[in-house]
Order: C-alpha cells, then structure tokens, then sequence
C-alpha cells in the first residue's frame, strides 16, 4: 500500500487574460505550422484539409454563430445585407487570430463583398513562430492552407472566396454568396 503524500495548492499568481491570450496565441500558431510542415513532408496535406473541413462544418456555429439562424432572423431576402450580417459576425469571431484595426470591407455589391487583412496579426505571427522555431517555412505558407480550406468543395456550397491576392502585409478576399 503506498502511503498518500499530502498536497497544496502551488503559491502562483494567476495569468493576467492578456498574457493567456498572447501565449494561447503563439501555442496554436505553433502547433498549426508543426502540423503543416508535418503534412506538407509525409505528403498528406489534402487529407488534413480534408479533416479540418469535416470539423469545421461541426464546429462551425461555435466560432462563427450559427449562420442559418442568423439569416432567418434577418427576414430578408436581400443577399446584400445577408451577406453583410454573415461577415460581420465572421469577423467579431476572427479577432481570435487578427486584430480589429486590421479589417477593412466592401459594402456588399450583387451577394459579393470584399475584406482587406492589412497588417495581419496572423501572418506575423506565422512568421516569427516558423523562424523562432526554425521549421523551415514561411508563415504566408500557413495561409495557402486557410485558402485551401474556405476553397474546399465542402465551403464552396455556402460562401466562398471567390478570389485572393496576397499582399505584403496581409491578403484580399472576395466573396461570392450561394444563397
């Protein structure tokens, strides 16, 4: 029988969110790019597209609300201000990975708007955490597999980006509503 250690509670201060947030951050940055470059070497970056998109469509409503729900509520027929209320709410979601300032938008023309990321946060982070942890990629590699993802035969039923331009700093995105 082994004898029972008395334990306690380890005297630390608690993590301000900021610090939690910056470290999760860098965390899921790191994790993302080991496993691209995992996938990208064993030749298999299609089938973990593949699973990213199966999970998606689960956990969807989680991280960009229920989409459905919210063009009900709309009672609109009009994919303009449809298309606008889905990429807001989008958007407030997003500031997982970007920060507000980076945004900027069309205004919906014909079911297609477009979003500018300037300065992206994400891609700076790509960047500094493949070189801090020398995986000997580009953080911008990390976004051709997000452009994979909303491209995927699976998204393009709903919204998909119709277009994408890479800028130094960031990208545009075009998209075309399937409403």
């Amino acid at each position: 029988m082994t004898k029972e250690k008395k334990m306690k509670k380890p005297d630390i201060k608690e993590m301000p969110i900021e610090e939690k947030w910056d470290r999760l951050h860098d965390f899921f940055t790191m994790d993302h790019a080991v496993a691209y470059k995992t996938h990208k070497r064993l030749g298999t970056v299609k089938e973990w597209v593949d699973d990213i998109v199966d999970a998606y469509e689960l956990m969807g409503p989680r991280f960009i609300g229920d989409i459905p729900e919210l063009i009900e509520k709309l009672d609109t027929t009009d994919t303009n201000v449809i298309m606008e209320e889905i990429i807001k709410n989008v958007l407030f979601s997003d500031q997982m990975m970007h920060g507000p300032g980076e945004y900027e938008v069309s205004d919906a023309e014909d079911g297609e708007i477009t979003i500018r990321f300037k300065n992206c946060l994400r891609l700076k982070k790509q960047r500094e955490i493949a070189k801090k942890a020398e995986l000997g990629i580009d953080g911008r590699e990390i976004c051709e597999v997000e452009k994979l993802i909303l491209s995927h035969p699976k998204q393009a039923e709903r919204a998909a980006p119709t277009e994408i331009i890479w800028e130094e700093t960031g990208c545009v995105w075009t998209f075309k509503s399937m409403i």
